[in-house]
């Protein structure tokens, strides 16, 4: 009598198979059968309910997606097979070439310090928010306080050592008697003949407009006046002239002279003539 092999009394668990309800709410009824740890048959019900979502994506994508399907799934429906394929959880990647320029601008924005709320940034020439070196009419306008005297009050009042925290410092352009900051340097350059040229391009530089005067005479400055934020051009520059005479044949030559597809508009400057 042979012996029986112990694998042979094992009951082989036949599980039934899957099963697909369509229900008529449009939903899906999936049921299967699986062993748990312990080898017992259990019974698992999932309600699935389509939606169609609308999404841009490459064209050759889209193309890849309209293949017949080959091989085992030949003659399956159009679309992914729940039995045969996972769908994951779809990862948007934001590719820009400009990431590293805005990593960067976040990382200055973290490095700059944080400016207490109770101080309030006055500017001494126009009186805006921001500081005076980099006021915008630094080199045209005079700072206010020359003009209403606050500068001279401020010097000549007495200086209090027993405030903690005050300065009795007082810049030299605020001293009784002094001149104003960047007065010495203003009045240097209103000795030079300086003409406007306006209704230039964004694209200007200070090198165009230098090439574009130099057949009249020798300059002493020239300056093309660019927005702070963009660093593009504003559309008028200031050119100083060492005479008189090479400044008038440039206006007389310029003006409506057509300079970059746009027609030129020069004239002295404000307080030049």
């Amino acid at each position: 009598m042979s012996k029986s092999n112990w694998a042979d009394d094992v009951e082989e668990v036949e599980l039934p198979e899957r099963e697909i309800i369509t229900n008529d709410d449009g939903t899906r009824t999936i049921i299967e059968y699986r062993l748990n740890e312990d080898g017992k048959k259990v019974k698992l019900t999932r309600r699935i309910r389509d939606r169609v979502v609308q999404e841009h994506v490459n064209r050759a994508v889209a193309e890849r997606k309209k293949w017949a399907k080959f091989g085992a799934e030949r003659n399956s429906a159009p679309g992914p097979n729940v039995s045969t394929t996972t769908l994951a959880e779809v990862v948007w990647l934001k590719l820009s070439q400009y990431a590293a320029q805005q990593q960067k601008q976040e990382e200055e924005v973290q490095d700059t310090p944080v400016v207490a709320k109770n101080t309030h940034i006055l500017c001494r020439i126009c009186r805006g928010t921001h500081f005076t070196a980099k006021c915008p009419y630094k080199d045209t306008l005079v700072p206010i306080e020359e003009i209403t005297g606050e500068a001279s009050a401020a010097a000549a009042a007495p200086a209090k050592d027993d405030i903690p925290g005050k300065s009795s410092y007082v810049p030299p352009h605020m001293r009784a008697g002094a001149k104003g900051a960047g007065q010495d340097l203003r009045e240097r350059r209103d000795e030079f003949p300086t003409i406007r040229i306006t209704n230039l391009s964004e694209n200007t530089q200070d090198e165009d407009v230098r090439q574009l005067v130099r057949g009249f005479g020798p300059t002493e400055r020239v300056s093309v006046v660019k927005d702070r934020e963009t660093q593009l051009c504003r559309g008028f520059a200031y050119v100083s002239f060492f005479d008189r005479e090479s400044a008038e044949r440039a206006i007389a030559r310029l003006n409506g002279y057509p300079f970059d597809h746009l027609i030129l508009n020069v004239e002295w400057s404000a307080g030049r003539k």
